[in-house]
């Protein structure tokens, strides 16, 4: 039997995610296999996520939010620049609230995960990567290796599962 590294409950031999809070399972929870640099990222998971250091915020060029159209839908989402933006699907009863919301674009039957691909910065670039997504994660119709970060600029397509999205960074 596996054993979920996150919350414990056991799993056949060759199972990939955790049925109770989805985790991939085949890495044993780790979120990367490469580490990125982290001297340009904030140091701690719990700085707030609103307000950038007068430091990043000078390193930063004049952009005020990433704009994301899901272009299935017509939906729009204005967000604030962040360090990281998590894309996947809200799960109240596994406590996982991601800040694109894929629900009311029927995420659940176009095969966006739980937890499917994070867009974060570092310094004045943006990287998204996809997090073991059951359906795979797109840039500009090229599959990510999950766990990979790839640079990504105004424009760009990205298809999570099988909603289609637009970046604009403002």
């Amino acid at each position: 039997m596996i054993e979920c590294p996150s919350c414990g409950k056991k799993h056949r031999p060759g199972t990939l995610f955790c049925t109770d809070c989805g985790i991939y399972l085949p890495t044993g929870g780790t979120l990367r296999t490469t580490p990125l640099p982290t001297d340009e990222l904030p140091q701690s998971p719990s700085a707030p996520r609103e307000a950038l250091s007068d430091e990043a915020s000078a390193q930063q060029p004049a952009r005020h939010a990433i704009h994301i159209e899901v272009l299935d839908t017509g939906r729009q989402v204005n967000l604030p620049i962040v360090s990281e933006l998590l894309l996947g699907r809200e799960d109240a009863a596994h406590g996982i609230f991601p800040d694109i919301d894929m629900t009311p674009d029927k995420g659940l039957e176009r095969g966006v995960s739980r937890r499917h691909a994070k867009i974060f910065r570092q310094g004045t670039e943006f990287y998204i990567e996809d997090v073991g997504s059951a359906n795979g994660t797109f840039l500009n119709d090229n599959h990510l290796t999950p766990y990979l970060p790839y640079p990504i600029k105004e424009g760009d397509r990205i298809q999570v599962g099988q909603l289609q999205l637009k970046i604009s960074l403002e």
